[in-house]
């Protein structure tokens, strides 16, 4: 056991009486324990805490973490072939989703209750990232295929987590964990290969792309952080996705105009759909953050390519070859080393 830990600041809560030490364990990963007993300053009693942190702890998953995560995967793969499978602008059905989402979000936040004040500046900043996600979301579906986009965008993001993880919180997955999100990466990226080369992707969809896997990037250690320190991850989710849908009602308005407008009858039922598919995918995702390494958990969620796939090929009426089983038994061989080390 190491004393003290970086995320437990110097502080000593005045208590009058206090006769018996507390113990607490925390749900931050690495665990931590805090001991709180009673100590004398200045002829005044008050009460302090010393943080100590498991060493002992390895970066794992539980089994029902890991099944909501797969759960929330399946959902997320749905509402993006939803938007991609009408016929309308995917710029349009994007910004309308995001608005669902956040009707969905208010009187559901009246029942899970606010996030502690701590997390708000992770709120805004995750509201306004988001903003970014949804409007090139839209954008790379106007200008390629769902299983060129989906799975390239999925595929690039996890790598780029895990490194940032392990930099800037310290998270460190055990060594066949390491090896699970690699060959869980080259299987999702593999498995957009047909779908790069039929669907095309010019010099826009390209820049779409890239600036995704960014976005996804930011806003997956953004909303790890800020879930954390909210002490209510299902407020959290909630309050940023009603900040993201009234931004993006104003956003919409100034790309769009008033033609974002007309759409909103033929829309409002999918957009309900999507948006409460949208809130169930990434709240489940937050909440798995707080149970399991942000990393591991941005790395299990882009087994959605996996999904995307089966979705493009029985509902989409796209052609699944041997090259794409092929990444699909890498899929499962990551997710298996991720789960199992």
């Amino acid at each position: 056991m190491t004393p003290t830990h970086p995320s437990f600041p110097v502080v000593y809560g005045e208590r009058v009486g206090v006769r018996g030490g507390i113990k607490l364990r925390s749900c931050l990963q690495p665990p931590l324990t805090l001991t709180l007993s009673p100590r004398k300053i200045g002829g005044r009693e008050k009460l302090s805490y010393v943080g100590e942190r498991d060493d002992n702890f390895e970066g794992t998953m539980p089994t029902h973490v890991l099944l909501a995560v797969l759960a929330a995967a399946v959902l997320h793969a749905s509402w993006n072939a939803m938007l991609k499978g009408r016929t309308g602008d995917p710029l349009v059905t994007s910004t309308w989703i995001a608005i669902g989402a956040a009707v969905v979000a208010l009187p559901a936040l009246v029942v899970s209750g606010v996030p502690q004040s701590a997390s708000l500046p992770y709120v805004a900043a995750s509201a306004i990232v988001h903003v970014g996600y949804f409007v090139l979301v839209g954008l790379a579906y106007r200008a390629a295929d769902y299983s060129a986009v989906y799975p390239l965008v999925r595929g690039g993001a996890p790598l780029f987590t895990v490194l940032l993880g392990a930099a800037l919180l310290g998270e460190r997955p055990a060594p066949l964990a390491a090896i699970g999100v690699c060959v869980l990466c080259a299987g999702v990226i593999g498995l957009g290969r047909d779908g790069l080369r039929r669907g095309g992707l010019d010099r826009r969809a390209l820049a779409c792309v890239a600036s995704l896997i960014a976005v996804i990037v930011g806003y997956t250690l953004i909303d790890g952080i800020g879930a954390r320190v909210s002490g209510n991850a299902a407020g959290y989710v909630l309050a940023m996705m009603a900040l993201n849908g009234a931004l993006m009602l104003l956003t919409g308005l100034w790309l769009r105009g008033r033609a974002l407008l007309p759409s909103v009858g033929a829309d409002w039922g999918q957009a309900l759909v999507g948006g409460a598919m949208v809130l169930i995918s990434y709240g489940t995702a937050l909440w798995a953050m707080t149970k399991a390494p942000i990393g591991l958990v941005g790395a299990l969620r882009e087994t959605s390519v996996l999904f995307a796939a089966l979705i493009a090929t029985f509902g989409l009426g796209e052609r699944f070859g041997p090259a794409r089983w092929l990444a699909a038994v890498a899929i499962v061989l990551g997710l298996a080393l991720i789960q199992l080390h």
